[in-house]
């Protein structure tokens, strides 16, 4: 059998061809453009991003002559979409990074208490979810607003362009922050706050649960056989984890990308209040009964792609600069710092205000000392959330790198030394593909559950392991990078006003 992921991201979408062990039989990617109709404004349109989906599924099932059985979408968060009741999308989709939504904040406070709201929903406030957004919709177009049949995020959109069923996964529905986590339902006291009508909505399931058929006549032009099952994805942090192997407490993936991300199940959802003060999320996992929160750094391998682009410029005929960059490195710590605070910070302290630093320059540093300082900065700053993590019963025992970063040995290595436990790179590089295998094999019955599903798509491909001399150096200036941000906050904020 061959399963169809779809994975619905911010600047494109791609569907990829797999069989019930992983393997790729088939990929298409398709960019689309965001929307900038005004500084600090990011949005997608949402028949673009449906044009894009039909061509990616079209051409996928063109390059295998293995029938597709069962399609699951992995998608972006938050971004909704918003049509009316003759299905016309009444707007753009806003992006998380999108600064609309700010000023409600303020609002959505006055009405519930950000205890309360965390408790329920399990997000942090912040101006990314869709219900700020929402609430500036109602207040700035509320034209537009007044025409809202149904709203969807992408995942439950895609699904009823393909088949006419409303369904959205538990993961996703979290993004929302009117999504109740425990109760697995959407949460009536906060949508009632802000006279929401629940019949817009998507129903609620569990991921993996079989949503219905793409329709005939659709299933014909995007080049399908009749019956193809369509099956309950989830949020793409939720399915990268899922497609590294990560089942139970004490695993996390590591998502090393643009920015960078970790996904760890959690120990028991009893310190709601310590989860909030530091920004960490409730989402639902695929596996039942299960949650996950994301802890995260704005800047990822972005800081690595503009040391490279614009002070290393270190490319050669037969290298790329990163190449030559990490043969570079020196094998001991170094003695500078950076603050990888380049696009503002992520967890714990969600200050967009704070840029980035590099401390203890000095004549004698070197490119491939600040390269490498760069890496240690990074790692550093998953530390300070991993060791949060830890202070609250969610000890991380291992952890699993997915993403274009995990391809970098010395990256992976000074992540080894610097947390102190094993770090694993997986053989195939895009775990959230292999997490759309799983659940479309195992709805079908190749596999009686996710953890059997894992044991076979699942495989690693090194594991690095910490040094111990190396891991104790480290251990020291960890202690000093802790007070970097403290030192130097009130003074970005100064500096962010110029």
């Amino acid at each position: 059998m061959a399963y169809l992921g779809l994975d619905i991201g911010t600047t494109g979408s791609k569907a990829t061809i797999i069989d019930a062990k992983g393997t790729k039989l088939s990929h298409v990617y398709q960019s689309y453009k965001a929307v900038r109709t005004n500084a600090g404004f990011a949005e997608i349109d949402p028949v673009s991003v449906w044009q894009t989906v039909q061509h990616v599924i079209a051409q996928a099932a063109l390059k295998t002559k293995e029938p597709v059985q069962a399609i699951a979408i992995a998608s972006l968060g938050e971004s909704f979409v918003a049509l009316d009741d003759q299905d016309r999308v009444l707007r753009n989709s806003m992006l998380y990074a999108d600064v609309r939504g700010s000023e409600e904040v303020a609002d959505i406070l006055r009405q519930v208490d950000k205890q309360r709201l965390f408790d329920i929903t399990g997000m942090p406030i912040n101006a990314m979810y869709t219900l700020n957004k929402l609430l500036w919709v109602q207040k700035h177009e509320p034209d537009i607003f007044s025409r809202i049949d149904k709203l969807f995020l992408f995942e439950d959109f895609i699904y009823y362009m393909l088949s006419g069923e409303r369904c959205i996964d538990y993961s996703l529905a979290s993004r929302t922050m009117f999504f109740d986590v425990t109760r697995y339902r959407w949460g009536n006291e906060v949508l009632s706050a802000f006279d929401l009508d629940e019949t817009m909505l998507s129903k609620p399931v569990p991921t993996g649960s079989v949503i219905g058929s793409v329709r005939n006549e659709l299933a014909r032009d995007l080049n399908l056989p009749q019956g193809v099952l369509l099956v309950a994805g989830a949020h793409d942090q939720v399915c990268a984890a899922l497609g590294a192997g990560v089942l139970r407490k004490g695993e996390c993936v590591d998502g090393i990308g643009t920015s960078e991300c970790i996904t760890a199940v959690l120990d028991g959802l009893e310190q709601k209040a310590f989860m909030l003060q530091n920004h960490f999320c409730i989402e639902p996992y695929a596996i039942p009964g299960e949650y996950v929160t994301l802890a995260f750094s704005a800047s990822g391998m972005s800081i690595m792609s503009w040391f490279s682009d614009e002070i290393a410029r270190a490319a050669t005929q037969e290298s790329p600069a990163f190449a030559v960059l990490e043969q570079e490195c020196p094998e001991n710590p170094t003695d500078i710092f950076v603050l990888p605070h380049f696009s503002g910070s992520g967890t714990p302290f969600m200050d967009p205000f704070s840029s980035g630093a590099l401390i203890g320059l000095r004549l004698s540093t070197t490119r491939s000392e600040f390269y490498k300082a760069c890496m240690e900065g990074l790692c550093f700053e998953m530390k300070s959330n991993a060791d949060l993590l830890a202070q609250m019963g969610t000890s991380i025992n291992t952890i699993t790198c997915v993403g274009g970063g995990s391809r970098s040995d010395v990256l992976l290595q000074i992540k080894a030394d610097i947390m102190g436990i094993p770090v694993n790179r997986l053989k195939k590089e895009e775990s959230g593909t292999a997490a759309l295998a799983m659940l479309c094999a195992t709805a079908c019955g190749d596999y009686t559950d996710l953890k059997d599903a894992a044991a076979q798509i699942v495989k690693l491909d090194k594991t690095f392991e910490p040094n111990a001399a190396n891991h104790d150096r480290y251990l020291q200036k960890f202690g000093i990078f802790q007070q970097i941000y403290p030192s130097l906050r009130q003074l970005n904020h100064s500096i962010s006003v110029l």
